[in-house]
């Protein structure tokens, strides 16, 4: 029997020959389109650069929004925020990094693996984030592909995200429609177009309009 260790080491080789290597992961940009049940459809970019810079941007026929955060901070447009819109901004950024952020296993841990309800086996992961903030991530044994992932720390509340429809974009594997539930209430999903790694964008890119 392997141990512990080597099987979460055997899994996350499974999960990056899957999704295709990045490396070390510095920036990751998504784009695509977004559909809220109570803001209709609109446009979606993010990205996101090490160590801890995220920047979000939607899109909608009535207005842009714009939450963006860096250096332990975080606005809403060029409202400063912080406390519970902050964590959910650090679980957002985590969440846009999968499934390579999983690859840096001081963070990460095998939690268990249990048999779903379709008859396949799942395995959990927990990734470490700041606490109290942890994102649990579901990944199916026979494809290595993430299929929900489940952020906490926030009080009892729990962000969850449902991954469907892969295909690959520009040579990596993405889940190109993203279900997104807030306390057990669907509230929207997300359509992945667009996927790449580009230069680092600098400060500025995260900081609110002056």
């Amino acid at each position: 029997m392997p141990s512990g260790a080597e099987e979460l080491a055997s899994l996350l080789q499974r999960i990056e020959a899957a999704y295709g290597a990045v490396g070390k992961l510095t920036t990751i940009r998504q784009s695509g389109r977004t559909v809220s049940r109570l803001r209709g459809e609109g446009t979606m970019e993010r990205l996101w650069a090490a160590p801890d810079r995220f920047r979000i941007r939607l899109g909608y026929a009535s207005e842009t929004e714009v939450r963006s955060m860096a250096a332990g901070r975080a606005w809403q447009g060029s409202v400063d925020k912080s406390g519970p819109f902050l964590q959910a901004m650090q679980l957002q950024a985590a969440r846009s990094q999968l499934p390579w952020n999983l690859m840096a296993i001081e963070h990460t841990a095998l939690l268990g693996s249990r048999i779903a309800e379709d008859g396949s086996t799942v395995h959990t992961l927990v990734l470490v984030l700041e606490s109290p903030l942890r994102l649990l991530v579901e990944v199916d044994d026979a494809t290595a592909r993430v299929r929900r992932s489940i952020g906490t720390g926030i009080g009892d509340m729990q962000f969850i995200t449902e991954y469907r429809d892969f295909r690959h974009i520009g040579g990596h594997l993405v889940a190109t429609r993203e279900e997104h539930y807030a306390m057990g209430r669907h509230i929207g999903h997300s359509i992945i177009e667009q996927l790449d790694f580009p230069a680092d964008p600098g400060d500025g890119a995260f900081l609110p309009p002056q």
